[in-house]
């Protein structure tokens, strides 16, 4: 079976809230480490020749930095997602457009 290869990502950067949000799942968050982490994997990804979309942090949307949770392209065919919380459709909807303007000629 040959390998899959990604060519593009969207990423979330982390907004302020997500360390209260995320708190009260899992305990203390240390935001500034957290970003650093983040930081490295926009790093890896363009390494690897991924397309990285970055969106700016969003104090509306605590869990914006799980953008990966709202939609899924294969062979050209985009399947969005709808996540638990009615208010994460917001995150699915700004997705969605961003699929929209960059995919929609091709």
């Amino acid at each position: 079976m040959a390998a899959r290869r990604y060519t593009h990502a969207i990423v979330s950067r982390i907004p302020d809230c997500f360390k209260t949000n995320a708190a009260e799942l899992c305990g203390e968050i240390d935001l500034p480490l957290a970003r650093k982490q983040h930081e490295e994997l926009r790093k890896v990804l363009r390494d690897l020749g991924v397309d990285v979309i970055e969106l700016p942090p969003d104090e509306s949307q605590p869990d914006c930095v799980f953008v990966e949770d709202t939609a899924i392209v294969c062979n050209g065919t985009a399947l969005i997602c709808r996540p638990g919380l009615p208010t994460r459709q917001k995150e699915v909807d700004i997705v969605r457009s961003i699929l929209k303007k960059r995919w929609s000629c091709q």
